[in-house]
């Protein structure tokens, strides 16, 4: 069977950066697993964001993904820690 090399080349290209990739792909994830064990203290600005009148009538009326959204968009934090900041916030 006949390949061109024109196909073959990039194709071995290919493999090689996906190979390269997936060896590397260990040292990200014992990254995470870092910044995730040091754990999330927020500071005083995101829990200025916190008091906003918007993002408090959100709490107060039970719309946590809208809340969520909101000191998403106003802190640049991550999905789990905004998550967690609007938790905070949850009467007991």
């Amino acid at each position: 069977m006949y390949v061109p090399l024109w196909i073959l080349i990039p194709a071995a290209l290919l493999l090689v950066v996906l190979l390269a990739r997936a060896l590397t792909g260990g040292n990200r994830r014992e990254m995470v697993d870092g910044q995730r064990a040091a754990g999330f203290a927020p500071d005083s600005a995101h829990m200025a964001v916190l008091a906003q009148p918007d993002v408090q009538q959100a709490i107060a009326e039970r719309r946590f993904i809208e809340a969520i959204k909101l000191v998403r968009e106003r802190t640049g934090l991550g999905l789990k820690e905004s998550k967690q900041l609007v938790e905070r916030q949850l009467p007991r």
